[in-house]
């Protein structure tokens, strides 16, 4: 057992008997307190969960129906595999079309998984999963998509329109936890 002693010149540890008049049990009873304490706020910080969407990479103008990423398409999904690599993603979610799957696919490889594919008709079922889940994951969408997925999974109004056609740069996170509201934000990539 370790004391510590305070005084006005000095500071002293000392490994003595436990301090006179304080029972044995009752120094032990409040480290285990303290000690509870700090393992329930660490088990209820990891219990975060990070969702990563972003709208496909840039597209050629061709094929009109299914068009394919541009070569600053491909830079940018591998740009974005070097972002979120090491976040820990196990789920990875796209549309079927071309520009999206492609968009993931670098990460899906890097990380071994399955691209899944979500139909943008039915983004409430999506959002549904998504919520009940406690896996790190990337969802790939469109312009006029993810804004239902960033608002649904957020919780609020964080985006108030559809995405420019020229957008492509946005990567955005929601951090959905136990303890208090999701949180939102953006960042370039």
């Amino acid at each position: 057992m370790y004391n510590l002693i305070i005084s006005k010149k000095s500071l002293t540890v000392s490994t003595d008997a436990p301090t006179p008049g304080v029972p044995f049990h009752s120094t032990w009873r409040g480290s285990f307190y303290l000690f509870a304490f700090l393992l329930s706020a660490w088990a209820l910080s990891s219990c975060t969960t990070s969702f990563y969407i972003v709208r496909h990479a840039e597209k050629s103008t061709s094929p009109k129906e299914n068009p394919v990423l541009t070569e600053a398409g491909s830079q940018r999904a591998e740009r974005l595999k070097k972002i979120l690599e090491n976040k820990g993603i196990e789920r990875v979610y796209s549309t079927k079309t071309v520009r999206t799957t492609t968009t993931a696919k670098p990460l899906a490889n890097a990380r071994k998984i399955e691209i899944e594919i979500y139909e943008p008709k039915n983004q409430s079922a999506l959002i549904e999963t998504l919520k009940k889940s406690k896996q790190n994951t990337l969802i790939v969408g469109h312009s006029n998509t993810i804004r239902h997925i960033i608002n649904g999974l957020s919780e609020k109004e964080f985006l108030k329109k559809d995405l420019e056609d020229s957008e492509y740069s946005n990567l955005y996170l929601v951090k959905r936890g136990k303890l208090g509201k999701p949180k939102a934000k953006v960042q370039q990539y």
